[in-house]
């Protein structure tokens, strides 16, 4: 339903399907723990990244309560980033915070005036996408139990930034 926006195609979500569908090649051929962390840290980037941009756009600071849920959500996913990138490290990889390919990377704060509650619409749209990659993630960790607990505690935050987010879309844009 909120996959397509009223200006175009929803990049983020794009981007969150992408690294999604990258992690579960990943796992059907038994890939490195550290490339699935990897892909799920790039899906925390652009979570931050668009969440950021989100609370300081003209129309996130007329709203602040808008503005400062986006800047909370964007606090956490950044928490995630820190967590999933120090597991990275203890398991002997390097984490890697370009997240090559991230096409939200390149949304101007000027696009989003006008369009609130399209981008949380969009925002909706790919948090449900990160609530299975989350899930799935912590299936195949089911045997690393540190991995698990990391990834089931950041699934958790996830499905409150879904509630937070019909919130938003329910009581303050409609």
């Amino acid at each position: 339903m909120f996959e397509q926006g009223a200006v175009g195609e929803n990049h983020f979500l794009g981007d969150v399907q992408h690294l999604r569908v990258m992690a579960q090649t990943m796992m059907a051929v038994g890939g490195e723990p550290v490339g699935l962390l990897q892909t799920a840290m790039s899906a925390e980037i652009a979570c931050v990244l668009r969440y950021s941009m989100i609370a300081v756009s003209a129309d996130g600071l007329e709203n602040e309560w808008v503005a400062t849920e986006c800047a909370a959500q964007a606090a956490d996913e950044r928490e995630h980033m820190v967590k999933l990138a120090e597991r990275i490290k203890q398991l002997g990889g390097t984490p890697d915070y370009f997240a090559v390919g991230l096409a939200t990377r390149h949304m101007a704060p000027e696009a989003a005036k006008g369009c609130l509650p399209r981008l949380l619409a969009e925002n909706l749209a790919a948090e449900r996408c990160v609530i299975e990659l989350y899930r799935e993630l912590s299936e195949h960790f089911a045997s690393d139990p540190k991995t698990q607990a990391i990834l089931d505690d950041i699934l958790a935050d996830e499905e409150t930034h879904t509630s937070d987010i019909e919130d938003l879309l329910t009581t303050q844009l409609m």
